[in-house]
């Protein structure tokens, strides 16, 4: 990931600990914001830091999005992607949702066939992989009350 999103998001840590050390962010990006799809992130949801969470699961169930909403927080932003085999279930995409209609928090999911385009972007040269975080995000903003 730091590789195909490098360098509109930056500086990745793995494994970033919270401040009392109990909770393991998978990967943080910081968030270069020359991109101006990078800027609305940034704007919309003071995302100075982009949290991804990897979960090698056959479903996404409740306690992961809860798990990533509790990291969206000021000083990293209220942006965050899930990694998944999968996409989400009805449940759980609506569970992400009610997040956004509540508490203005984004969270979008990436499964394996949009890091396989990622990938294709990436080699190919033919568009940025961050395009594909961009229509992902797009996609759920459609499923968002107005």
């Amino acid at each position: 990931m730091p590789s195909l999103l490098y360098p509109r998001l930056d500086f990745a840590i793995s494994q970033s600990r919270t401040d009392s050390g109990v909770s393991i962010r998978d990967l943080v990006f910081y968030n270069n914001r020359d991109h101006p799809f990078l800027e609305e992130l940034s704007t919309d949801y003071q995302a100075r830091q982009i949290v991804m969470e990897m979960k090698n699961v056959a479903e996404i169930e409740r306690q992961h999005v809860d798990q990533l909403n509790r990291y969206l927080a000021p000083g990293l932003g209220h942006f965050g992607i899930l990694v998944s085999r999968h996409e989400l279930k009805r449940a759980r995409r609506q569970q992400t949702v009610d997040l956004w209609s509540g508490q203005r928090k984004a969270i979008i999911t990436l499964t394996d066939v949009d890091i396989e385009m990622m990938v294709e972007l990436f080699e190919s040269k033919q568009r940025l992989p961050l395009d594909v975080i961009k229509k992902k995000y797009f996609e759920f903003r459609q499923q968002c009350p107005v």
